[in-house]
């Protein structure tokens, strides 16, 4: 066994020793490609190409086989430069750059690892400066898993995304794509801003009309679910600038699925943007300290738990700890409860009103929240009124769960030198890149 490796070891040393001495070998070359800019003659040999690609075997051997420099038209040199590594070494990394030329000589060319390693690239490479091309890349070739990481990503940070260049330039099938996405982590308004801030960047027009619109829009301006928003988000996006981007008709349609009088639109999509969230794939976070002591706390009007976590999760819910009257009888019934989570201090990501019953400690999210790794969520819970109430289990300030998934809590109140805490656990998922 070990004289075989040896020997597969010895062999791709020589290979990558051959490869890197003829590579853009001009002397030893018997074959060179220009390009339509004129200044660049890039040397290649016929059996290394050949023995990659049937097309170059066919082209360089086969019954109508081309003579002379071969022009390529469709690539710069640069692109094509860095293609033809694939037919000298081992290894080869592909330049962000130039992947999507790469991508296309190799499909045309077919040349066998070429698209792997090109898809592998850029599913390692993403980020909100380069996920656009990505996906469109990804749609293209027909690249399942890497289309899903796209999608992924812009789910999860649709905000920076929208920011990027490579947004505001993207092909309308890109754009398309992104509207009919189910899950995505931002408001229905802050999407429409999105795709006119792109109608502006197409358009070259700071002022947006209908026309200008529907030209560069057309169908997918219907693809926009005005029927999820607030009546209050609708108006403020009509008054100040886009009123006259809608028909009477398109309007009527959309104020009457708000105030919940149309349950079969003719014109819009209203399907909630909601991100998929899998009892089955849960990550529970434990608080509870193992132990079977109690400290007694009292609760406050407004209880707040503070967290971040190491990584990208989805927020499904959480559970609090039994909460008990002055003389220790559990309470069985509170209403009007009010459940906020802010990011970062600031920005409120959701809020909803539930009533605790029944001994259910269990608090189902309306919708999952995206927590970001690097940013503080704090879940603020408040109580309708000032009656004393109290919990009496001490929580962990750090949580380490399953699949390396690490969780911090910070400011949680003393009593008798241990932490206490409303909250016991909270259900995640892991979100898939």
């Amino acid at each position: 066994m070990s004289i075989n490796q040896h020997n597969v070891d010895s062999e791709t040393e020589i290979l990558s020793k051959i490869g890197k001495n003829l590579y853009l070998n001009a002397e030893k070359a018997d074959e060179h490609f220009t390009f339509a800019s004129g200044n660049e003659r890039v040397p290649a040999h016929k059996i290394l190409l050949s023995s990659g690609s049937d097309v170059f075997q066919r082209m360089f051997y086969g019954p109508l086989k081309e003579e002379g420099d071969i022009k390529i038209v469709d690539a710069p040199a640069e692109a094509f430069i860095e293609f033809l590594r694939f037919f000298y070494f081992n290894k080869v990394d592909v330049s962000l750059e130039h992947v999507s030329y790469v991508m296309y000589l190799g499909r045309k060319y077919d040349a066998a690892d070429c698209q792997r390693v090109c898809v592998n690239s850029l599913a390692a490479n993403i980020t909100d400066q380069t996920v656009i091309t990505a996906l469109g890349l990804a749609i293209f070739y027909e690249e399942k898993q890497l289309q899903k990481s796209c999608e992924s990503f812009i789910a999860f940070s649709p905000d920076k995304v929208f920011k990027s260049e490579n947004f505001l330039v993207c092909n309308r099938g890109v754009l398309e794509h992104i509207l009919k996405m189910d899950g995505l982590a931002c408001s229905e308004t802050e999407l429409f801003e999105a795709c006119m801030s792109w109608v502006r960047q197409i358009s070259q027009e700071n002022r947006l009309t209908r026309d200008i619109v529907q030209t560069h829009l057309g169908r997918l301006f219907y693809e926009i679910r005005f029927g999820t928003m607030t009546s209050e988000e609708f108006a403020n996006l009509l008054l100040p600038v886009y009123g006259e981007l809608f028909s009477t008709n398109e309007r009527t349609e959309i104020l009457r699925v708000i105030s919940g009088k149309e349950e079969k639109p003719r014109i819009f999509i209203v399907r909630p943007r909601l991100l998929s969230w899998d009892i089955e794939r849960l990550i529970l976070c434990n608080r509870l300290v193992g132990d079977t002591l109690r400290y007694y706390n009292r609760i406050q009007s407004e209880e707040i738990t503070k967290f971040s976590s190491n990584t990208r999760l989805l927020l499904g819910f959480f559970c609090i700890v039994p909460i008990f009257n002055n003389d220790s009888t559990p309470i069985e019934h509170i209403p009007n409860m009010n459940v906020t989570i802010i990011a970062n201090s600031t920005g409120i990501v959701t809020q909803f009103d539930f009533s605790f019953a029944d001994n259910r400690f269990s608090i189902n999210l309306p919708k999952p929240v995206c927590i970001r790794p690097g940013t503080i969520y704090e879940i603020r819970i408040k109580f309708p009124t000032d009656e004393q109430r109290f919990t009496c289990l001490s929580v962990k300030p750090t949580v380490n769960m399953d699949s390396d998934v690490v969780l911090h809590f910070y400011d949680d109140k003393k009593v008798s030198g241990r932490l206490v805490g409303l909250i016991r656990w909270l259900g995640f998922n892991l979100f898939d890149l």
